[in-house]
């Protein structure tokens, strides 16, 4: 794998992804460190979820601007991250590595530039085209492995402190390695940007380096005179611009079948909380690396030193620094365990919170709080890192829901409705509310509707009906954060015997996601797709909608715009429970040839139960509506509606009239 060091810092940012996009747009197989202080990781966790499609990688590495705060730039406008460079042998660990300035674009395969043979090479690089007695310190293959043993690093910030430097980093890569550097190709860094002044001064040897590359394989942009400024008289500025422009799908798909679906937010086995006093946190690095799939949360009430803000290289990091509120409540919340792992004095108020959760709190003995009594309180020696890393990796598992519940994904369950014409009855949070014997909003505890519900989920999949269950006993990490803290904290605590019943039925269950097709997802990009397969279930086919009186599906949109007809049978928006004999009847007297449709809450899983004898495709499809609303608004939170049912907003208050006509003609019926 060819190994590339980039340095630069968020202002540069596109001209980082512009010379990164060159790179891997004529080479496979590269690893790009990036030193920088202050690009978010968030950049390089979706980069590289575009590079590993090809085999390459884009690396973090975070420096202490500081660290370079006595080096002389020498140009105004030349920031002191430009001699990060000099840093390469304490950062990067590989032997051969090919640094390159951001103002650059790779217009050629590196490999032969690669093949070069370094063993008694200290650094090669290419005359600058201007004062050709130096070399250009923006293109140079490093034999990293030499380096790294000479101790050079020390000699090179010593002499970048020389207030007397002509052109900065490059005086003093020059002067280090005077004598020392190898000359590589002028194709390699193609310098432009001198023209102009070499036409002015009559530069006869920086316009004859111009005109022997008749093929440059490394485009560099020298001056200030840069293809990204509003204008400028450089030539090749359309050459840059074609990378900038260049998509990572259109990248990849050069070398194999771009993977949309790898483009995700990361998702982790669980979740870690720490919030600290001080930067000085025992053991912190050691357990980030040994644990990629535990996410590690820290947090302070006041602004972080570099000794913490440097962990945000690593992809299963998050910091929190001057914490507020209702973020310490939600991490809090999410916590699968506590680290108290940092010195001097602890956040008691937050040990005390985690404590009355249950929440495993682990610690070394150097770290741990004293006189804590806590069952949960799991200490380790100072050097008992891989203990501790497999303490908690054991403690996440055993602590993840497993109920052996297996739930069909919203695209696999309407694949299977539209192929089968399969009838469908959904189960969510409210149902099984009634089952452990509670009341809901809009239906009082029934003993027998209880009992009626949990036999259907129990027998699973009869006839031709799908049987649904939420989608959440995987990848909870799919659904919004309050979605997520829903399940977690509340759903699966509070169901958990039963569900260990189900998952000991052996059955499989369709999602009862597909009539939520939206406002809880994370990645809201399909939701599109699901909806269009929906339509695909009614279009240019006749209709009975049985809802609640407030429920108004369709009403106001074009959710059944596709139907060939539609007729309405109105129910009790609260209890219909109690009226279902009347509710089915109405049901049988008008199903002719249609498709019947149920919002009508827990009474709509019975009704899909008790009319098995018609031949009609009956679908339970609950607050389908109020998804279709918040997707056609673009809406990121449940928005009430105002002239209807609004899912979530459970008591129906201030629901305006409609005065819609069709709507009026399409109902045949109504039980009081």
């Amino acid at each position: 794998m060819k190994t590339i060091v980039l340095n630069g810092d968020y202002g540069f940012l596109d001209k980082i992804e512009t010379t990164i996009k060159s790179i891997i747009y004529h080479n496979q197989k590269v690893k790009i460190y990036v030193i920088n202080p202050d690009i978010p990781h968030e950049w390089f966790i979706n980069l590289n979820q575009y590079l590993s499609q090809i085999g390459s990688q884009i690396v973090d590495k975070k420096i202490d601007q500081a660290y370079l705060n006595d080096v002389n730039s020498s140009f105004k406008g030349i920031k002191n991250i430009a001699f990060a460079r000099i840093l390469i042998p304490e950062l990067i660990k590989e032997d051969k590595v090919l640094y390159l300035d951001c103002d650059i674009v790779v217009n050629a395969n590196l490999d032969e530039l690669f093949n070069i043979d370094l063993e008694n090479k200290w650094v090669c690089g290419v005359r600058d085209y201007q004062v050709p007695a130096e070399f250009n310190s923006g293109v140079l293959l490093i034999n990293n492995k030499k380096w790294k043993k000479s101790n050079i690093v020390s000699r090179l910030l010593e002499k970048a402190k020389d207030t007397n430097l002509r052109n900065g980093d490059q005086t003093v890569i020059n002067e280090v390695f005077k004598d020392k550097i190898e000359e590589l190709d002028l194709s390699y860094n193609y310098q432009i940007g001198f023209e102009k002044a070499a036409f002015w001064g009559n530069l006869q040897k920086t316009t004859q380096f111009l005109d022997k590359v008749k093929k440059p394989k490394i485009i560099h942009f020298i001056t200030e005179d840069k293809p990204f400024n509003l204008v400028s008289t450089v030539s090749l500025r359309n050459k840059w611009w074609h990378y900038r422009r260049l998509e990572w799908s259109e990248i990849i798909s050069k070398y194999s079948s771009f993977n949309k679906s790898k483009i995700k937010d990361p998702s982790f086995d669980g979740e870690a909380f720490l919030l600290t006093r001080m930067a000085e946190v025992q053991n912190i690095e050691q357990l980030i690396k040994k644990l990629p799939n535990i996410r590690f949360n820290i947090a302070a009430y006041t602004p972080m030193a570099f000794l913490l803000l440097k962990l945000t290289q690593y992809d299963n990091v998050r910091l929190f620094p001057t914490i507020v509120g209702k973020t310490l409540d939600k991490e809090i919340n999410e916590a699968d365990i506590y680290f108290d792992i940092n010195y001097g004095p602890k956040a008691d108020e937050i040990i005390e919170r985690i404590m009355k959760k249950n929440i495993p709190i682990f610690s070394f003995d150097q770290t741990q709080s004293q006189n804590l009594d806590y069952d949960n309180y799991h200490v380790f020696r100072d050097n008992q890192i891989d203990e501790m890393a497999e303490a908690i990796k054991e403690t996440v598992k055993t602590n993840a829901p497993k109920y052996n519940i297996r739930v069909k994904d919203m695209d696999e369950s309407l694949d299977l409705i539209l192929r089968d014409n399969k009838s469908v009855i959904r189960f969510g949070d409210g149902e099984f509310d009634l089952i452990r014997g509670g009341s809901i909003p809009y239906q009082t505890y029934d003993s027998e509707l209880a009992n009626r519900l949990k036999d259907i989920i129990l027998r699973g999949q009869f006839n031709n009906t799908l049987v649904c269950l939420p989608d959440v006993f995987t990848k909870l990490e799919r659904y919004q954060d309050f979605t997520r803290y829903f399940y977690k904290t509340s759903f699966f605590p509070n169901n958990e015997s039963f569900l260990n019943e189900i998952g000991q039925t052996g059955n499989w269950y369709g999602s009862t996601f597909i009539s939520r097709p939206y406002i809880d997802l994370f990645d809201k990009s399909k939701s599109a797709a699901y909806f269009d397969k929906l339509k695909q279930l009614w279009s240019g086919r006749n209709l009975l909608i049985v809802e609640g009186a407030l429920t108004r599906s369709g009403v106001g949109n074009d959710l059944f715009a596709n139907t060939k007809s539609i007729k309405r049978i109105i129910a009790p928006s609260k209890n219909a429970y109690q009226k279902i004999s009347e509710i089915e009847q109405m049901i049988r007297e008008n199903a002719e040839d249609r498709l019947i449709l149920l919002m009508l809450g827990p009474t709509a899983k019975v009704i899909v139960d008790d009319l098995q004898d018609l031949e009609n495709q009956i679908i339970d499809l609950g607050h389908i509506d109020s998804e279709y609303e918040w997707f056609k608004m673009g809406a990121t939170y449940k928005v009430k509606l105002e002239n209807k049912h609004t899912a979530e907003f459970n008591f129906d208050e201030n629901i305006g009239s409609v005065h819609d006509q069709t709507y009026e003609d399409e109902i045949i019926g109504e039980v009081e």
